[in-house]
């Protein structure tokens, strides 16, 4: 044991990056044997996001500003030009794709996040216990941890710029230096750029981090003084700086009086009714994954209730019973003063500190108000209507940011705390076994038990990448012209348009897919939904549309990805929507004056649109 606590910095922690490495590679196991014919993830915003890199390395090769995205929603586009830009990722996802491929890149980003996020974490629960093994454990433990592993499946959640932010936002106040706040103010800014909702939650949590300090009598006087202004201002001057480049275009769209759009595009207003779907329920904190395959058989199915969430993403907050035992057997060594808690005063602060941030942020990640006396919960916007409300801060914090709608992502701070006590809870015990056998056989046998807690092996953790024969032929096809493809799903759907986006990857045709609600190309793809319709195909004429590619499966089938992303049996409107016609092939008898088959790959056909003008 004092072996490992005696290597130098920073060998340690690069040995502790490698582990990490080393892990993620056997988890997402085969994908390092072909990274670009397979990602990590499962289809549905991952081919949105392959798509984003592909589009970023095509756009300069081809000298189009990459913010407007001309080859999709054709013929209006989509202009990205006044929307918060997100350069530091977009920077080292351009730099990878031009180096590699906009798959291998999309895995790349993906792996490094476990073996940094052990890293910052690490560096974070270090500095607060001062104590190697458990912290490297537990910081190994928050990079695997379901939240973390769900969300990386899902999309770039870059949260191993979190603790390292919190860690200087503490050195800061623990130790002063200039050099301490700029480096909060930038690591702070750069978790906003990479993440906003980290950023915000960083932002939410400062007054609590600092009342806790004003509280404790030994670190009031420190942080009262002069200084502590003047690194407040630093500190916001630095963050200021580092996120001005991506709102800038914001900024100044609003400048030109050109944000409707923008702000339509980016999703910056989102409805009241999300803040009750995609907030945290309690059994989304105390009950494993339904794909843990050690656990997971025991999850009962408990339908759209008021007790547990129905997103796999969002509502997968499990925070393991042996991290609870350790961080309440921290906070029982901290009241009753034993062990080191009953000398070091600062333990003790961590202790009540990172107990009081995990309160706030599992009120936070709560729904925006507790309801008292009747009620009802309207089962499709999962909106709840009470006689009687005790608002939570949420509530009015969405008034101001509307922007913030998922409250549950504060589960990743809920985690992190429970974590860092967990860490102080660990050293405790290995500091009461005397024997070098029995630290070794603590450490097995919590390893062995979070992993049974914490394995997330889902069927479809990887993908594999077709290229399906409909979209091999129309590469074959000379020139770039616009095609469409049917169902005709809204710019967010996974099913239809992110998959239609994905393979204009082989193609390069442009897409009528695309289209954003609440723009005009979104207003004109309502009045072409059904391909059926006489009326429909002249307005595809009228645009220079050249084939319409047909895939009859997925009207039968449905939306076959929103499942994956359920905990329960997802109500049919959501499997099959309107673009769907109800689960039913389009009948082109109607139109067979108009349009003409000229390739059937079963799954898909496609027909040419005539031009008999």
């Amino acid at each position: 044991m004092k072996a490992i606590e005696n290597i130098p910095r920073p060998l340690f922690e690069v040995y502790l990056f490698l582990f990490s490495f080393f892990l993620i590679l056997f988890f997402t196991y085969p994908l390092i044997t072909n990274l670009s014919g397979i990602f990590f993830g499962w289809p549905g915003d991952s081919l949105g996001g392959i798509w984003g890199i592909w589009w970023l390395k095509f756009s300069h090769h081809n000298e189009i500003p990459f913010q407007i995205y001309n080859y999709i929603a054709y013929p209006f586009g989509v202009d990205h030009s006044y929307e918060p830009l997100p350069y530091i990722s977009n920077s080292f996802q351009f730099l990878s794709a031009i180096l590699t491929n906009d798959i291998i890149a999309f895995n790349i980003l993906k792996l490094l996040s476990f073996p940094l996020l052990a890293l910052t974490s690490y560096l974070l629960f270090y500095y607060v216990t001062k104590d190697r093994i458990s912290s490297a454990i537990l910081g190994i433990v928050y990079a695997f941890s379901p939240f973390h592993t769900i969300h990386t499946m899902v999309h770039f959640t870059n949260l191993y710029w979190l603790p390292i932010a919190l860690l200087f936002l503490l050195k800061t106040l623990n130790e002063g230096g200039n050099r301490n706040a700029v480096l909060f103010g930038l690591f702070w800014g750069i978790c906003f750029v990479d993440n906003a909702y980290y950023g915000y939650f960083i932002l939410l949590l400062i007054p609590f981090i600092v009342g806790a300090y004003l509280i404790n009598k030994n670190k009031r006087n420190n942080i009262t003084r002069a200084y502590y202004l003047k690194a407040a201002i630093i500190s916001f001057t630095i963050f200021l700086l580092v996120i001005l480049p991506e709102l800038y275009p914001l900024l100044k769209g609003v400048a030109l009086n050109n944000t409707a759009g923008s702000i339509q595009n980016a999703g910056i207003v989102r409805a009241f009714s999300d803040l009750f779907i995609f907030s945290a329920k309690p059994l989304d904190y105390l009950l494993p994954s339904v794909h843990n395959p050690f656990l997971g058989w025991l999850i009962p199915d408990l339908g759209m209730g008021p007790l547990k969430g129905h997103k796999y993403t969002e509502h997968t907050l499990y925070l393991g019973y042996s991290l609870l035992f350790l961080a309440g057997y921290a906070l029982y060594n901290a009241i009753k003063k034993n062990g080191r808690f009953g000398i070091n005063k600062e333990d003790r602060h961590s202790i009540y500190l990172f107990l009081t941030v995990a309160i706030v942020a599992v009120v936070l990640s709560a729904p925006p108000f507790i309801p008292l006396g009747k009620y009802e919960v309207n089962l499709q916007t999962r909106e709840v209507f009470a006689e009687y409300k005790i608002y939570l801060p949420q509530y009015f914090l969405f008034k101001l940011f509307p922007m913030f709608r998922v409250y549950a992502r504060m589960g990743a701070i809920v985690l992190l705390a429970v974590c860092i006590l967990a860490a102080f809870g660990l050293r405790e015990l290995l500091l009461r076994i005397n024997t070098k056998r029995g630290k070794y056989l603590l450490i097995f046998l919590f390893s062995l038990i979070i992993f049974i807690e914490f394995a997330e092996f889902p069927s479809f953790r990887i993908t594999k990448v077709r290229e399906p024969a409909v979209y091999k032929w129309l590469a074959s096809q000379p020139g770039r012209f616009p095609v469409v493809e049917y169902p005709l799903g809204d710019g967010f759907d996974p099913y239809t348009t992110y998959e239609y986006k994905f393979y204009q990857r082989i193609h390069t045709k442009f897409l009528v897919n695309g289209a954003i609600k609440g723009t005009p190309a979104d207003e004109f793809r309502k009045t072409i939904i059904d391909i059926s319709k006489k009326d429909t195909i002249n307005k595809l004429k009228s645009i220079g549309v050249k084939y319409i590619i047909l895939h009859k499966y997925k009207y039968l089938r449905g939306n076959e990805y929103v499942p994956l992303d359920w905990l329960t049996t997802p109500p049919r409107d959501k499997i099959f929507p309107p673009e769907y016609n109800n689960g039913n092939i389009p009948d082109m008898k109607a139109v067979k004056n108009k349009v003409r088959l000229i390739k059937d790959f079963k799954d898909s056909v496609v027909y040419e649109i005539i031009n008999n003008s």
